[in-house]
């Protein structure tokens, strides 16, 4: 069905490799002014946190979590922390106070006021909000923007970062545009990729991949290709992902004639932190594929997963919401957020420089 609770005057149109348009959504999170790191909103019992960092909040914990719910609910329904309220704005900068969806001219006006991205790939520097990070979510297969734009609007607020989602053709307001294929939906989130490292120039180390079930298909098979480009993505996020789709009902053994959306054989060339989510009681996707997949990538690129005791496939439960955002904190504060610390730094002593030299070069002029 076309998206519902989602205005399409928000929808942003892109058009992938095979001439198919699909839609998606930008969703901004609030920034500290100072430091351009997003704003995150406190966990339960916890006082506002700006910026990054974690404060007292307790990070880590063991492999298996022993946080479970039931398995009646979908990640993608309305969360249990609030996110109710208008959508506002600060007035002297528009930079939002709660997380917003935008439009393509309000994100375009965006990267010319310097605000999004970090600069890189030429146009202008966006040093106040390089460590603000973007995830470029690819849903999962009983989904459309519709259905998910409240969870992604929570993540948004609770981890203090951009979400662009997409959907893919034949899915939501692309219905229209075909049946879905993997060829289509890796012509989707290359067209998604593009529209956000070219179009609006954030750079592939501030954006980060969250593939959930189906997404995980796209997801690795992007990571994957801009690595060998390269240019790696800052992270990757698996929810419940599989090592194939033939695998999911069969053990092969080996990715067979036919078989789509291969993670198996992409994960070993993967060159981002990643992160497994899982729920150890899924009955659609066998616990033990996250598990195997672990294992493919290299050492050097294994965040600590987060495999939920009891959890199944469709729920991230209201009881698991604390541990879910308080683990995905972590994984931000840990292998993401230094290098974008780091990244910010050396724009801002390029940009000293450069500017010094134009002093300089004035100064030599004048006399």
């Amino acid at each position: 069905p076309p998206p519902t609770r989602l205005k399409e005057s928000k929808v942003i149109w892109l058009t992938n490799s095979y001439g198919k348009r699909i839609p998606a959504f930008f969703i901004e999170c609030p920034k500290d002014e100072r430091t351009g790191e997003g704003i995150r909103a406190p966990l339960p019992g916890q006082p506002q946190l700006k910026g990054s960092k974690s404060g007292g909040m307790s990070m880590g914990g063991a492999r298996v979590s022993n946080t479970a719910g039931n398995d009646n609910a979908n990640p993608t329904t309305s969360p249990s922390f609030s996110t109710s309220g208008e959508e506002g704005m600060s007035h002297h900068n528009q930079v939002p106070s709660t997380p917003q969806i935008r439009t393509s001219k309000e994100l375009e006006l965006s990267f010319l006021s310097g605000r999004m991205g970090s600069g890189g790939g030429g146009g202008s520097s966006s040093i106040s909000t390089s460590c603000a990070p973007t995830i470029l979510y690819s849903h999962a297969n009983a989904e459309d923007l519709g259905n998910i734009y409240p969870w992604c609007k929570f993540l948004s607020k609770m981890l203090g970062v951009n979400i662009f989602a997409y959907d893919y053709t034949g899915y939501g307001l692309a219905t229209d545009q075909g049946d879905p294929s993997e060829e289509y939906c890796f012509a989707d989130v290359i067209a998604a990729y593009t529209y956000l490292n070219q179009t609006l120039r954030i750079p592939a180390h501030s954006i980060l991949l969250y593939g959930r079930s189906l997404g995980s298909g796209p997801s690795c098979y992007l990571a994957a290709k801009t690595a060998e480009e390269g240019e790696a993505v800052g992270g990757l996020i698996l929810h419940a992902p599989f090592l194939s789709v033939y695998r999911i009902v069969l053990e092969s053994g080996c990715t067979l004639p036919g078989d789509r959306f291969a993670n198996v054989d992409y994960a070993p060339f993967i060159r981002s932190p990643v992160l497994f989510i899982h729920g150890t009681k899924d009955s659609i996707v066998p616990f033990n594929h996250s598990e195997r997949l672990l294992d493919t990538i290299i050492e050097p690129y294994r965040a600590e997963p987060l495999f939920i005791k009891d959890m199944g496939h469709n729920n991230v439960h209201a009881s698991v919401r604390p541990l879910f955002v308080e683990r995905l904190r972590e994984y931000l504060d840990t292998h993401v957020l230094p290098q974008l610390r780091e990244r910010r730094r050396e724009d801002e002593s390029a940009r000293t420089r450069m500017m010094n030299r134009v002093r300089s070069a004035r100064v030599q002029q004048a006399r």
